[in-house]
């Protein structure tokens, strides 16, 4: 059971491993924002200790995200919690080590621009599974993942636990044929998967007062700056507090229309066919959106990441 005393609202919360995992290797996929630091509030609140905190930086987060770093690690001593290990893409033969540098090399958008999700995979999911591999650890190891209870989220979840539950189909099939899991495969092999804020029925709403509480300051919202999911009104945001950002970002934009490959479907970054670049008149992120729709362009509602 966990008190708020911000408002004395009471959380129900009934925590137990699981069933084959008697002393499980608690790890955090942490994000830095909103959803996963109030799982990790509510972690020490019910005396779970996480023993590795994990947040893979792509080198393209905003300022603000960086600076949170140094904040969260000073409240993890204070719980006797591990603090946040920092990891990053490592290649084989590519120039580049961070996704704008990707996107840059290539000419090129990334891949959520065009509805795809590897930016995410590669530059996040893969460098942590691969960190978390390389500890060769003997025991079962337990993830909690910072998904909340909105329906955004629960449909992320059942997603991923439609792919995780194929991939564990495949790990038997190869056991079947006395072969080792796939790389792609270790993950969903060794790992269950908890998600705390779903188990409460918490939405994002309520998470601001559990961060506060805990006398944290709320993080910024934890994304790339360029990020195509970002909404009109943020974009504007972003130009006004970091015109060096948003510059970068629409230098990204122009290599990739007038680069090699060009764009055959997209204006530009912003995700239902508009540039970022057209709203660099626009000094009002709340007439952002109708900018944009004056200029014709379609303004989907941001995906988040």
């Amino acid at each position: 059971m966990l008190q708020d005393n911000s408002d004395q609202t009471t959380l129900d919360f009934d925590y137990e491993p699981e069933a084959d995992a008697a002393d499980p290797f608690r790890v955090v996929s942490y994000g830095m924002g909103l959803d996963s630091t109030a799982m990790l509030v509510l972690m020490a609140r019910a005396g779970i200790r996480p023993d590795l905190i994990i947040f893979s930086d792509t080198g393209g987060e905003t300022p603000e995200t960086y600076a949170y770093l140094d904040v969260i690690n000073a409240w993890l001593r204070e719980q006797g919690f591990p603090t946040v290990t920092v990891v990053q893409y490592e290649p084989t033969r590519a120039p580049y080590t961070t996704l704008e540098g990707k996107c840059i090399e290539n000419q090129t958008l990334p891949s959520l621009a065009f509805g795809g999700h590897s930016c995410a995979l590669v530059f996040k999911r893969d460098v942590m599974v691969k960190y978390l591999k390389g500890l060769n650890i003997e025991g079962p190891i337990e993830k909690f993942i910072g998904y909340d209870d909105s329906k955004a989220d629960r449909r992320r979840r059942a997603k991923s636990d439609r792919v995780t539950d194929k991939l564990r189909l495949k790990v038997v099939a190869r056991a079947e044929q006395g072969r080792a899991p796939l790389a792609d495969q270790w993950e969903a092999n060794r790992c269950s998967f908890r998600y705390l804020l779903q188990e409460q029925g918490l939405e994002r709403p309520a998470l601001a007062a559990i961060i506060e509480a805990a006398g944290l300051p709320v993080p910024d919202k934890s994304a790339c700056f360029f990020c195509p999911a970002t909404k009109p009104s943020e974009v504007v945001a972003l130009k006004l507090k970091h015109p060096d950002l948003y510059e970068r970002a629409v230098a990204m934009e122009r290599g990739a229309r007038d680069g090699r490959h060009g764009l055959q479907t997209k204006a530009g970054l912003g995700m239902g066919g508009w540039a970022w670049e057209w709203l660099r008149d626009c000094d009002d992120p709340s007439a952002a959106a109708d900018f944009l729709k004056a200029r014709g362009a379609k303004v989907a509602a941001g995906a988040r990441p």
